[in-house]
């Protein structure tokens, strides 16, 4: 949607493509995903009229004139889009997925095929060797595949994945993260990071799912006070990624014969991604690692007047107010970073969540902002008092 829909400058500057259409458009190479994506960020209401042609793509990226016709005509030869204007001045329509499928016709199902899709139709998930069938499902256009890996019958409702209008245009004076990751030449790339938004729930999780990608923390017991435990988290420059969730499976060599091999073409895209500055990661206190464990709240270590920097400064503090003065050294020279956890959360994990720079104004972006806020401040008021309760319990 174009920023015609914001309010009160609090909502606004967003656009979607279809999820599924998305993942056969990147198949077209590089000029042409990025055309596609220019022209989704100048729909408005409906996601799919766009008056933005190819003069817009020059703009925008480092596409010249005559590479982003071509890009536009193999979109329309592909029947992606439908030009509905005039010559002089162009107008595209984004075609449906709906219409898409009745454009290819439907391979046939195996009776293992048949079976399966039935089973997932009545809501049940695929086990084991059944997610290699599932797979040959989606590939067939039978079923589609969320955010998280879980399967389901592809219908002929929009699947959007909802991206913020900078993606594109920029902000202030940068170059727009979509011409950056032009200029990498590699459209999985450019797939792997509009994937990542569908994989990323900033109120349930924090940014991407953990289930995506994670960093993972060194934990130590440091000391003990009353009813907390001190516990000292550190990095340990580990990574985990997750080859069942969707934004991963592209980028797996499945033919590979080793874990670290299967995973060789993600890494690489991904820390574009970071090194790019469109990915950064932000620690998480979770009462466990364990799938079903909850957030307990976010611990930033940047030393900002941000809210999640002030926590995780908060956390230290007081932390530190509970240990001994040879406790407080050891944890200086080991370079922990602390926080005072009640003693039955004893399985509490530091995890580091990654997290899209560029955010998407939507009703769920700021339910997200207003809830972060407000939980912060009282985890920061928490910790304050435990820091300052402990000083009076000292000097008396």
């Amino acid at each position: 949607m174009s920023s015609s829909l914001q309010q009160n400058g609090t909502l606004g500057e967003f656009f979607a493509v279809d999820r599924r259409v998305w993942a056969d458009v990147v198949r077209l190479g590089m000029n042409a995903a990025v055309a596609y994506l220019v022209l989704a960020r100048g729909t408005g209401r409906d996601n799919r009229s766009t008056s933005w042609s190819i003069q817009a793509i020059e703009r925008y990226t480092g596409i010249s004139r005559s590479r982003a016709g071509a890009a536009v005509r193999l979109l329309c030869e592909s029947r992606f889009i439908q030009s509905v204007g005039l010559t002089s001045r162009p107008q595209y329509r984004l075609v449906e997925y709906e219409a898409l499928l009745t454009q290819v016709a439907l391979k046939p199902l195996t009776i293992r095929e048949q079976v399966l899709y039935e089973r997932i139709s009545e809501g049940k998930q695929p086990s084991g060797t059944e997610r290699t069938c599932a797979s040959r499902l989606v590939n067939k256009r039978y079923l589609s595949i969320d955010g998280v890996g879980n399967f389901r019958p592809a219908v002929c409702r929009p699947e959007w994945i909802w991206l913020p209008n900078a993606l594109v245009t920029g902000a202030a004076s940068e170059t727009p993260p979509v011409e950056l990751v032009r200029q990498m030449q590699d459209p999985m790339i450019l797939r792997l990071l509009i994937d990542l938004y569908d994989a990323q729930n900033l109120r349930e999780d924090g940014g991407v799912s953990r289930f995506v990608a994670h960093s993972t923390w060194e934990r130590a017991s440091v000391g003990e006070h009353a009813q907390y435990i001190v516990w000292g988290f550190r990095p340990n420059e580990t990574t985990m990624a997750f080859g069942e969730s969707a934004p991963v499976a592209p980028h797996l060599d499945k033919s590979a014969k080793n874990s670290s091999a299967t995973y060789a073409p993600f890494w690489p895209r991904f820390q574009l991604l970071v090194r790019a500055g469109l990915i950064e990661w932000l620690p998480y206190l979770f009462e466990s690692e364990d799938r079903e464990a909850e957030a307990i709240h976010p611990y930033g270590i940047g030393g900002s007047d941000g809210i999640e920097d002030r926590i995780g400064s908060a956390a230290h503090e007081a932390a530190l107010r509970l240990l001994t003065s040879g406790q407080a050294e050891w944890t200086r020279e080991n370079n922990f970073w602390l926080a005072p956890v009640p003693r039955h959360i004893a399985k509490v994990a530091m995890i580091g969540v990654a997290r899209l720079r560029y955010r998407p104004r939507t009703k769920l972006t700021a339910a997200w902002s207003a809830e972060l806020h407000s939980i912060g401040e009282r985890w920061f008021e928490r910790y304050s008092q435990l820091r300052q309760s402990d000083r009076l319990a000292a000097s008396r």
